[in-house]
């Protein structure tokens, strides 16, 4: 054989390999994007799973949310009730001061009408 039998053989092997590969990468690209859009199918259903657990998410973050608003609104009413009871208990305990005071004044009072 000579040089150009072996370089044509070469050349020959080397194209039947690209076209080869060629048909490999054409039939993967096919079996990863049936539907012919570019973008690789797998791709396409994680992107849809991703889309759908942000809606899942963003649902359960309004339930909570409102949830919170409803404990907030429970507090706060509870919050206020113990407010108003402590005015009416500190107006009870000024009464009893008050009292207390009066009685104070009235018994020196006495005591000094008496000693004098």
């Amino acid at each position: 054989m000579d040089f150009k039998k072996i370089v044509d053989q070469v050349k020959d092997k080397a194209e039947n390999l690209k076209e080869k590969a060629e048909a490999k990468i054409k039939e993967t690209r096919e079996n990863l994007d049936k539907d012919h859009d570019n973008i690789p199918d797998a791709l396409e259903g994680l992107t849809d799973k991703a889309k759908t657990l942000a809606g899942e998410v963003q649902d359960k973050a309004k339930d909570l949310a409102g949830k919170a608003e409803g404990k907030l609104g429970q507090t706060t009413a509870k919050l206020g009730e113990m407010a108003d009871q402590a005015k009416g208990k500190l107006q009870e305990l000024k009464g009893d001061a008050d009292k207390a005071v009066d009685s104070a004044r009235k018994r020196i009072s006495d005591k000094n009408s008496k000693k004098a």
